[in-house]
């Protein structure tokens, strides 16, 4: 498999959709990536990551290397993933993770098809652009 799975140039809006479309079209996994910004194209990037965990209907995980390469070439906006169980609350696991990486989580439930987006007490992410996001969520 590529390194990224999918990838898409898009506007905001798009871009929420786009995570809730590949999120519905993986129903028995949680699906995850990142979600960036190119300031070239002023637009956003959706770019779906194989889920690594050995448990992927309960966890997520996502190879370092391509969370590297992706922050290499874009501005990071948040890590993305799909609770297929429960609501779109981060649980104890993406708050740890969300703190020690120090990006913000995007969360998407399939179950109340609402999106949650946990925001690091130390962020790396622009937080104007993920202003703009919370916006529109």
């Amino acid at each position: 498999m590529d390194l990224a799975m999918a990838e898409q140039h898009i506007k905001e809006e798009e871009a929420l959709e786009y995570i809730k479309k590949l999120s519905h079209e993986n129903f028995r996994g949680e699906i995850c990536g990142f979600l960036g910004y190119d300031y070239n194209t002023n637009r956003y990037i959706v770019q779906q990551e194989e889920n690594i965990s050995p448990d992927p209907a309960s966890l997520f995980m996502i190879n370092p290397l391509n969370y590297l390469l992706f922050k290499d070439s874009y501005r990071m906006v948040a890590i993305f993933h799909s609770h297929i169980v429960g609501d779109e609350s981060a649980s104890e696991f993406d708050v740890k993770m969300s703190e020690n990486c120090c990006q913000p989580f995007l969360i998407y439930s399939l179950n109340s098809k609402k999106i949650n987006i946990y925001t690091p007490e130390n962020t790396e992410a622009d937080v104007k652009i993920l202003e703009r996001i919370k916006a529109i969520a």
